[in-house]
This record gives structure tokens, sequence and C-alpha cells, in this order.
């Protein structure tokens, strides 16, 4: 009798409390149905109090990721039960990709997209490198076709979270990217070149602002790039590279920098491959509503530049699938091309974005 007289009482007290927060309301009324006579309404609204805390910060915490701060210091917040209406304070759409892949790292099952993941059907090519082939089998005609699909495999997995105080995450890395003759049954729909590409690398946040862009991420590692093959057709080389990331709302770029590990001459397939791969890449990205607009730039920063020029665009589908476009001019789009220029179109299906 007593319990139900002061909850009769304490009816007014919770409908205030009700319009305020919901849930304490909930949990108040939950606890007075389980409590004895000796607890008091404020051992129940303080009991209530800290189970809510640690509720919400079971649910988000830590978000102790490269380029985003303690849930105290950035507003991180969920639409309903959706993860990707995930919003931030600043509006950037590098932050939410890196909330999506914090929420994902710790399940055993689940590898993280890390370039794009794309197939393309057709790629049409202006024309092939075929002097390799010609050395390494004489007797042979290729006979390539000026078609082909070419498609992107790129998955990463975060090693260790948390280095430095929370600074820095290790990942390692692997991307394959294959050109794949398939409408060449005369070839026996052979696979022209497929470039292996493992790596590793150390995140460090940041947080230095200028004129509003944030360099958010700082990325520091080791890169091989090889074709697998031997002989006249084997190209590989192995880089350490530094990158920085830099974002402003739904614009994003990186600038990445890289020493080539020298080879020996008895053993390097290609010594000349940095006059045409490059000393570094600029890459950005620009989302504009469920379109993405990709541009990456290779130079050797030399008055006979080489290099390359890619542009790409996704946009919306079919749930989950995409449709992509990618233009490629320059140097090395393979790496059994990559003192051969080549420009290509092609159009097909993407799987994941940068963002």
């Amino acid at each position: 009798m007593k319990r139900w007289f002061v909850g009769v009482l304490l009816t007014p007290i919770l409908m205030g409390v009700a319009q305020a927060d919901p849930a304490m309301n909930a949990c108040i009324l939950s606890k007075m149905a389980t409590s004895d006579d000796t607890v008091t309404v404020g051992d129940i609204r303080a009991i209530c109090s800290a189970d809510i805390s640690s509720q919400k910060q079971e649910s988000f915490d830590p978000v102790t990721l490269p380029a985003v701060k303690r849930a105290e210091e950035q507003t991180i917040s969920l639409d309903g039960d959706d993860a990707t209406s995930i919003k931030t304070a600043d509006g950037s759409a590098l932050t939410r990709r890196l909330v999506l892949e914090k929420s994902q790292s710790n399940n055993p099952f689940a590898f993280l997209p890390h370039r794009p993941n794309y197939f393309i059907f057709s790629n049409n090519v202006a024309s092939y490198n075929e002097a390799p082939f010609e050395a390494s089998d004489p007797g042979n005609d290729y006979d390539f076709q000026p078609w082909e699909s070419k498609f992107q495999i790129s998955l990463k997995l975060p090693v260790v979270r948390g280095l430095f105080n929370n600074r820095a995450d290790a990942f390692i890395a692997y991307t394959n990217r294959s050109f794949w003759q398939m409408f060449n049954n005369d070839n026996s729909q052979v696979f022209r070149d497929s470039n292996h590409e493992p790596e590793a690398w150390l995140s460090f946040a940041n947080d230095t602002e200028l004129f509003g862009f944030k360099n958010s991420l700082i990325n520091v590692g080791f890169n091989h790039q090889s074709n697998g093959q031997s002989g006249e057709l084997s190209r590989s080389w192995n880089r350490i590279f530094a990158e920085f990331v830099v974002e402003k709302g739904d614009f994003y770029f990186a600038v990445r920098p890289w020493y080539r590990v020298p080879e020996r001459d008895s053993s390097d397939d290609n010594p000349d491959i940095e006059k045409y791969m490059g000393n570094f890449d600029f890459t950005s990205v620009y989302k504009y509503g469920d379109h993405s607009f990709d541009l990456m730039i290779r130079n050797n920063l030399r008055s006979d530049n080489k290099g390359a020029t890619q542009l790409g665009w996704s946009f919306p589908l079919y749930k989950n699938f995409r449709g992509y476009v990618q233009w490629f001019n320059g140097y090395g789009e393979s790496l059994i091309d990559y003192d051969h220029r080549t420009n290509s179109i092609g159009f097909g299906i993407q799987f994941s974005d940068w963002l």
C-alpha cells in the first residue's frame, strides 16, 4: 500500500521527468517496482543516473580513432539505428568513415575497405605494351583485345589500436588490381596483368587546422608492389611512404610522397620505375549528395614528367551497389605498363568508395 501511495504522489513529478528524459522515467518506474520501502527516491534517481551514463559509455566508447576526438570533445550522433546515418559536429565525411570503421574493428570476421573496391566490366584501352610479352615468349601471338575487365580488391585490418597514448593505430592491408581479357575467347581469357600490393603503416591522429582545412591523419609505412611474375615479365618495387590526409566537410585530399628502397642492380627488374611512377601521388575525393568524385595525380617533378592522371565518378545504382566510371591517362596503370603510356576509360560497379 505504501509503495502504491508513493507512486501516486510521484506521478506529477515523473510526468515532468518523462518530458525531460524518457529513459530516466522508465528506469525510475522499474526500480520502484523492485526496490524495498527503505530505498528513497533520491537513491533510485542516483542509481538510474549511473546506469544510463554507463549504457551511453558502453554504446560508443572510446572513440579513440585517428582524426576522431573522444565523445566529450566532438559531437557524434546516430539518427535512429542506422549506422550509416552518423553525423559529426564538423560535418566531416572522413570522420564518419573512421567512426564506422571503428564500430567494426573488433569484429574478427570483418575486414575493412582500404582503397575503393570495384569491378569495371569494359575497360577500353587505346594501346597495350606487348613488348614484355614478346620478349618473354617470342613465338606466341598474344593478340590482346582493346577492351578488358579491370577490378580492384582492397582490404585492411587494424593490428593494434591506441598506441602512443591513444594517438596512433597500426594497420596492415592488401590491394589487388587485375586486368582480365574477359572477352578474349581466342586467347583463353587471359589475365594480362595482376598487381599485388601489401603494406603496413602507423596512422597518427592530428588536428592541425589552417583556413578550415584539418590535417586529420599522418600515415607512415612500408609498401611493396609486385605483379608476381618472373623473367621478362617481372615488375616490383618497395617504398617507404608518408601520407598527409586533409579534410574539410565532404572534401578530402591526401599527399603521399615516398622513397624507393634501393635494390641490387642484378635483381632490379625496373630500375627506371621512378621516372614513370613518380615520387608522390595526390588523391582527392569530393562527395556531392550520393555522388562521389575522385582524382589521382602522380608526378616525378622533373622537366620530362611522365606521371599519370585518373578521374572517377561513382553514383547510386542499387542498394549497396554503385555505378562507377573511371578514366586513366599516363604511365603505370598496371606494373607491366609502367613505362608505357595508356589511355583508358571504363564502366562498372563500385562496392566501396574512399569515403
